[in-house]
């Protein structure tokens, strides 16, 4: 299935593809929970932020590289290290907190004594719809803005769902420097991949970086821009841990077979 197959879908038709169980009434009602949980409308937060002709708030590139290791937001709030970069490819339930007004200003200012950040990775997928798209990408780049004026250093998290949200899922940012993007889930099907690989052609000729940072499953990509992979540390975790745990099963059935060998030759069994 190429790309012109792709365009004979409509886009609940490809939600479906990609989720099964997507429902937009039911996700919906969801959003409505967070919204009041999280408090989602944010005057005090946005109303001195920098703005694009479009309303987006700018970040300024970043033309160097993560020259330290990566930890996740999650994570970073519980360190007295500051030698990390920190990113948010993690679940949004783990970052949400960002945009509180109970924890936003501390977060912040967290953020910005850490040797870098990405900006965090709201989700933009078929389970939403584009006004809730244009807010989450709103919020990375918001958050993303705040820490900068704070001193901090900044990459930019670039992400995207159907062709509709490249009008808005690239605003805020300049040509050139450094960009973020994350494969995280996108291996689950045929059409999240395809669709993958179009954000990424769309993000070389509207932004043209000079380097995309990629976390997650390594997958063949052509772009003009120099690649920096970083596979997910979580996911490499939870596989070792699956591998030691198998290990771990197969020794404890040894070691029961010997025992019962060792019962059944003391009682003159063969």
């Amino acid at each position: 299935m190429d790309s012109r197959q792709l365009s004979m879908f409509s886009e609940s038709e490809l939600a479906k593809m990609i989720s099964p169980a997507f429902s937009r009434k039911k996700n919906q009602a969801e959003w409505n929970l967070r919204v009041n949980r999280l408090g989602a409308v944010r005057a005090d937060l946005s109303k001195d932020l920098l703005l694009s002709e479009e309303g987006c708030p700018t970040i300024l590139p970043y033309f160097g590289i993560p020259e330290y290791p990566l930890i996740n937001f999650k994570e970073a709030l519980s360190t007295d290290n500051y030698d990390y970069w920190v990113h948010f490819f993690i679940d949004d339930v783990f970052f949400e907190q960002i945009w509180n007004p109970k924890y936003s200003e501390r977060d912040i200012e967290i953020l910005r004594r850490f040797r870098g950040m990405f900006t965090p990775d709201f989700t933009l997928d078929p389970r939403l719809s584009q006004w809730q798209e244009r807010f989450n990408v709103f919020r990375s780049r918001a958050i993303g803005q705040l820490v900068q004026r704070k001193g901090g250093i900044v990459i930019p998290t670039v992400g995207w769902s159907f062709r509709r949200s490249f009008d808005y899922c690239f605003c805020g940012l300049s040509e050139g420097g450094t960009v973020a993007i994350s494969t995280n889930g996108i291996l689950n099907n045929y059409v999240s991949l395809r669709l993958f690989k179009e954000g990424v052609f769309e993000l070389e000729r509207q932004l043209r970086p000079e380097t995309i940072f990629i976390y997650g499953s390594k997958i063949e990509l052509r772009t003009k821009a120099r690649q920096i992979w970083h596979p997910n540390t979580q996911i490499m975790h939870l596989r070792n841990q699956d591998a030691n745990d198998a290990e771990s099963a197969l020794l404890r059935s040894a070691k029961r077979e010997r025992r019962r060998r060792g019962r059944c030759g003391r009682r003159g069994f063969p």
